[in-house]
């Protein structure tokens, strides 16, 4: 009948769940592919302007090692049991499953809504920012790896490293590069207050683990860097998919 012809028709043309997600996994994975050859490739586009800050914050960098015990000091000398709660309870906001489980809700909520403009924002957002949390720990954990630094409570001093043993180094820090990463996304995406808050609360967390004696003040700059860049380039790359421009910081 007419009716059974159109209902096998609308059966076999509207995908089934398996399949939408399935075809939205594979959508997802494509993009993640293109995003990481973007980001492979993004030195060689780099402009001039890029060029010196990314130099500035090298020396800058570099200026900190330096100093890192001076400051490692005066942290120390003026812990108290309220600053040590303060930075506790930032410390655990930027631990990764914490900022994972964040994203994952953030997916969820504008999920939830995505018929509205809003809760589309937010979920296309959150994937971005997740997208940036998944590079930045992949970033970090390999550097740490490489460059092996100690961390500042095994007392062994700022310029202590054992190259390529062990992932659970100090430099740099992966609190500071995935905060900061996920910072950098929402900052783009929002206008004030969202920029002011979310850049507030990465420098809290960032400045959490030097009172913690996790880690040294230039760790946490070269991780704040890092998760910078990283989120600045994605976010970047997700509002402009057709434009493959000479590689930019700022805006």
């Amino acid at each position: 009948s007419r009716s059974e012809a159109t209902l096998g028709s609308g059966s076999h043309d509207e995908p089934t769940g398996t399949e939408q997600v399935i075809g939205t996994v594979g959508f997802l994975g494509k993009h993640f592919v293109d995003d990481t050859v973007y980001l492979l490739t993004s030195p060689l586009r780099i402009d001039g302007k890029s060029a010196l800050i990314l130099g500035g914050v090298a020396a800058g960098i570099g200026g900190l090692m330096a100093v890192d015990k001076t400051v490692q000091r005066a942290f120390q000398e003026n812990r108290t049991d309220t600053s040590d709660e303060i930075a506790k309870t930032f410390e655990t906001i930027g631990f990764s499953r914490t900022v994972l489980g964040a994203n994952a809700a953030l997916i969820g909520a504008g999920w939830l809504f995505r018929k509205h403009e809003e809760g589309n924002k937010l979920m296309r957002t959150a994937l971005v920012s997740l997208e940036s949390q998944m590079f930045v720990e992949g970033v970090a954990g390999l550097t740490k790896f490489a460059v092996g630094r100690a961390r500042p409570d095994a007392g062994e001093g700022t310029q202590s490293y054992d190259p390529l043993d062990g992932a659970d180094n100090s430099f740099p820090s992966s609190h500071a590069a995935r905060s900061f990463a996920v910072a950098a996304v929402f900052a783009d995406a929002y206008p004030q207050p969202v920029p002011f808050l979310v850049y507030t609360g990465a420098a809290l967390i960032s400045l959490s683990r030097i009172h913690t004696n996790e880690h040294f003040s230039s760790d946490v700059l070269a991780g704040a860097a890092i998760g910078f860049f990283i989120g600045k380039a994605l976010s970047w790359r997700h509002q402009h998919p057709d434009i493959l421009p000479g590689w930019s910081i700022l805006p």
